[in-house]
């Protein structure tokens, strides 16, 4: 998943730059260059950087942050499901989430529970994540007959020096710095004025519950993208890199990555995650930046009938 309310698609907005703003050095925000190992972890006393399961860590942070996020959890024999009943028009904030393998796991068994689920607490929206990549591979051609739509979720981890430099100046400000730019992001997607808000609202509550920090960048004095940061313990996750299209293909996607990136370390996080859409290009640039590639899940959702572009983000 991509965002914090399903924290991890979690889904990228307007998007970072384009793939044509790809050639540096080292990263550098304001007038104070970073040193090359700045987005490298480094082991502190009695943390070892052993080799773990880079995925399941990803999943327990997942996992905590929705628990903090959600109104309402209810244990489920096929995993768990996740109600925010103050933003029950967002479909990533209400779904069912599947854990563990799903080897013998009949599709319309799963079919069934999400539509109990979510139908039994009033949502008309379905939605479905699933974590066993080869089960998701599997259901895919049965969600999509019964009119499901498909996002696939990659999941990286970062562990290498980014490829080159940005010497773009990145700010660290609050929600209220970057409320405006993402209400802009969520209007151009298509949402109406009322969707956006409220779309706007859940990176507030984010600040507010947990600890999201934003990270932001001004051309011509104007916030022309953002990312946001979620630290807790030694993990981290980098989530919501928005460019607004008029200053795309200037390195702002870039810059506040890589220093969401360098934050992260400075907290004492020894894993940075991001999670980017599988069938499209930001992966490509996040792997540019020192991103690696260690899983994917799927996404399975059906919006209300009446609404053919309804809310996701």
């Amino acid at each position: 998943m991509a965002d914090p309310a399903r924290p991890g698609v979690r889904s990228l907005g307007a998007g970072p730059d384009p793939p044509a703003d790809a050639a540096g050095l080292v990263v550098g925000h304001g007038s104070k260059a970073t040193r090359p190992d700045a987005f490298l972890a480094k082991a502190s006393p009695g943390h070892s950087l052993a080799p773990v399961d880079d995925l399941a860590r990803f999943f327990g942070l997942e996992r905590r942050l929705l628990e903090r996020l959600s109104t309402r959890i209810e244990p489920l024999d096929l995993g768990t499901a996740f109600f925010d009943e103050d933003y029950r028009e967002r479909y990533n904030s209400n779904f069912l989430l599947t854990e563990g393998p799903l080897d013998d796991v009949p599709v319309e068994t799963l079919l069934g529970a999400v539509d109990r689920t979510l139908g039994e607490a009033g949502y008309q929206h379905r939605e479905v994540v699933v974590r066993d990549d080869a089960a998701g591979e599997r259901y895919a051609p049965a969600f999509t007959s019964h009119g499901y739509e498909i996002e696939r979720n990659a999941i990286m981890v970062h562990r290498r020096e980014p490829d080159r430099a940005s010497d773009l100046p990145v700010e660290e400000v609050s929600f209220a710095d970057v409320r405006n730019l993402l209400h802009v992001v969520y209007r151009r997607e298509g949402h109406s004025n009322e969707i956006a808000r409220l779309f706007t609202d859940q990176h507030g509550k984010n600040e507010r519950v947990i600890g999201a920090r934003f990270f932001a960048v001004r051309l011509g004095g104007q916030v022309a993208g953002n990312c946001e940061l979620y630290v807790d313990g030694s993990d981290a996750q980098i989530e919501y890199v928005d460019t607004l299209e008029e200053f795309r293909g200037r390195g702002v996607a870039r810059a506040v990555v890589l220093r969401s990136i360098e934050a992260a370390r400075e907290a004492g996080a020894l894993h940075v995650f991001i999670v980017a859409d599988d069938d499209d290009w930001p992966k490509e640039l996040y792997s540019r930046l020192g991103f690696d590639r260690i899983g994917r899940t799927w996404q399975f959702i059906r919006k209300p009938e009446s609404t053919a572009a309804g809310p996701k983000s």
